[in-house]
């Protein structure tokens, strides 16, 4: 394809994927996009591509952008006065078509399906600040007596001894268990991969991203062991076809149920549980400072060593990455932009209503 073909295909199959992503209902996405051609495309992109290839395909895609980039200046370099503007002008709108366009082609598209709470007939209520509180009691003590049955556990910080070597497969395995018994397709095999240098994602309030292009799931390679398999399960879950970040977090806090290792359960949990606390906290702060000296030494040594992990990558432009990815989440349809990563919390309580069947299936 020369370079106007290029450049012309780029708009016009953008243009013609946003008017359908414009006008087409939830239910016709549900049915033709993430149940119809999204599984399919799964199955041959994994096949073709993730299921063999030895690294994370982001370092690949990197190396491709970073040749094209070049070639691009090259070419620019060559040309003078309008022409060298126009053409740079022309190959950025043709790149950004194609983006687009490749972006909801290839998984873009899941952010109009159904939500995960009409599907399981969940109805959403913020939670009052007695059943916020009474919510992070319980699950410390679930977590404490799960932290009871890993074996070599004690009053430190759990580490990568505590963990099995098939954490990956364990997760994809809890996965895609969860999401049969709701009657989601789970075809092909999404990987989470490590991705170095690190804090790579960590500098800008993240621990993972799944990438449309590369078809994985990509957890920073800064993260301990404790904070994997929650950041795993949850870009896994957008690799099986799911947008927003609350659903994401509430197949991964459910993976939990169905993975037998007691330290991959503890840890998602435990990913979950911080979410659940950060909330409290912010509607109660004496409450939560409070509570917080009450919970189990072995929780508190693992809290400790997040934060002090965390603490070692600070954030770089925290505003600018939250207000550019509140935007992004807006236009996918998200209207509650960065809130959305609170909404596992609303998912979970009105699932705890409807839940008995999912665990007595365990």
């Amino acid at each position: 394809m020369n370079r106007k073909g290029f450049v012309r295909w780029g708009i016009v199959l953008a243009a013609m994927a946003l008017v359908v992503r414009a006008i087409a209902s939830p239910g016709w996405v549900e049915q033709y996009y993430s149940r119809g051609f999204f599984p399919l495309f799964r199955m041959f992109w994994d096949t073709l591509l993730t299921s063999w290839f030895p690294l994370a395909l982001m370092y690949l895609l990197l190396v491709v952008l970073l040749v094209r980039f070049v070639r691009a200046i090259i070419r620019w370099r060559k040309l003078k006065g309008i022409q060298r503007l126009w053409s740079a002008l022309a190959g950025l709108v043709g790149f950004m078509g194609w983006l687009v366009f490749s972006f909801l082609l290839m998984w873009g598209f899941n952010y109009g399906r159904i939500p995960v709470e009409e599907k399981l007939g969940l109805t959403l209520e913020m939670p009052e600040r007695s059943a916020l509180q009474a919510e992070v009691t319980r699950e410390a003590v679930a977590l404490a007596s799960l932290r009871q049955q890993i074996p070599g556990a004690d009053t430190t910080a759990l580490d990568a001894s505590n963990f099995p070597a098939n954490s990956e497969s364990q997760l994809r395995d809890g996965v895609e268990a969860v999401l049969t018994y709701y009657d989601y397709p789970v075809v092909g095999s999404v990987r989470g991969r490590l991705v170095y240098p690190k804090g790579l994602f960590l500098r800008f309030s993240s621990a993972g991203l799944y990438l449309p292009w590369t078809g994985e799931g990509h957890i920073d390679g800064g993260l301990i062991d404790l904070q994997q398999p929650y950041t795993m399960a949850h870009e896994m879950a957008h690799g099986y076809g799911f947008g927003d970040e609350g659903s994401c977090s509430f197949w991964a806090y459910l993976t939990a149920f169905r993975v037998a290792d007691p330290a991959l359960q503890y840890a998602i949990r435990l990913g979950y549980w911080r979410r659940l606390a950060a909330n409290w906290r912010r509607v109660d702060p004496e409450g939560y400072d409070q509570f917080r000296p009450t919970l189990d030494k072995g929780i508190v040594a693992d809290l400790d060593a997040i934060n002090a992990n965390n603490a070692a990558y600070p954030d770089i432009m925290p505003k600018f990455r939250d207000a550019a990815y509140d935007s992004y989440l807006k236009a996918q349809g998200i209207a509650e932009g960065m809130d959305n990563y609170s909404k596992v919390i609303l998912l979970v309580e009105a699932w705890r209503k409807e839940g008995s069947a999912f665990l007595q299936a365990n």
